[in-house]
């Protein structure tokens, strides 16, 4: 990683210092097949699917164990596609678009597959609900980026949407929230923890609040542009 790179990649405390270590291992195979890394983002985007249907189907702490998993193997794979560009100098343009493809998938998914694995195993005439909160969660973590990135080729890099995407500079507030809501970093222990004491249904009531207000707070910055 440059150094640019990794200052503000180290905001973000659970992906860099317990995600990316792992993805260096799982990245060495990778390597040692030639695989590019596109192909690695492509198998990401499919296993995100896959973990998302089978936390959807789980009914038991078996099946959300396992479909946390799935979720955390994704988390590493998704470092793993970068890794290999940057070992090899071929990053490129397109590349980016590969990963985001992925992890766009994975911030909408993950909230979703939470809110019906929560429905799967809640007894309660309102259990419906958690699909509902699991939808409006992925929708606001996802929603957001879509709209700056629409922002900047409409507008171009206003000091708002710069300030925005410039995680070095982050203060406490920012740092906290970029924790709480980064799918690759708080949101996977803290689902690993609801899901082992049955409490999904707290993680998704909790996510839904945060994640929309961390929305609305973020789409006041991007379209109040100067």
């Amino acid at each position: 990683m440059t150094e640019e790179k990794k200052r503000k990649a180290e905001k973000d405390f659970f992906a860099f210092y317990v995600g990316r270590p792992l993805s260096y291992c799982l990245t060495i195979p990778f390597l040692v097949f030639h695989v590019k890394p596109n192909t690695v983002s492509v198998i990401s985007t499919i296993e995100v699917i896959i973990a998302a249907v089978v936390l959807s189907g789980s009914t038991g702490l078996l099946g959300g164990i396992i479909g946390w998993t799935l979720f955390f193997l994704w988390n590493l794979l998704d470092g793993v596609d970068g890794n290999i560009a940057r070992f090899r100098g071929i990053s490129t343009p397109l590349g980016s678009v590969f990963d985001a493809m992925s992890g766009y998938a994975a911030m909408f998914l993950l909230f979703f597959s939470s809110g019906v694995y929560a429905f799967n195993n809640l007894e309660s005439e309102f259990a419906y609900m958690q699909i509902i909160l699991g939808s409006i969660s992925g929708m606001a973590e996802l929603f957001p980026r879509l709209v700056m990135h629409k922002a900047k080729g409409e507008l171009g890099m206003s000091d708002n949407i710069i300030a925005l995407a410039d995680k070095e500079n982050y203060g406490l507030l920012r740092v906290i929230g970029l924790n709480l809501t980064s799918i690759t970093g708080m949101v996977q222990p803290l689902l690993l923890i609801s899901v082992l004491l049955n409490k999904v249904y707290v993680f998704n009531y909790i996510y839904c609040f945060i994640n929309v207000a961390v929305m609305l707070v973020s789409l006041k910055k991007i379209l109040s542009t100067r």
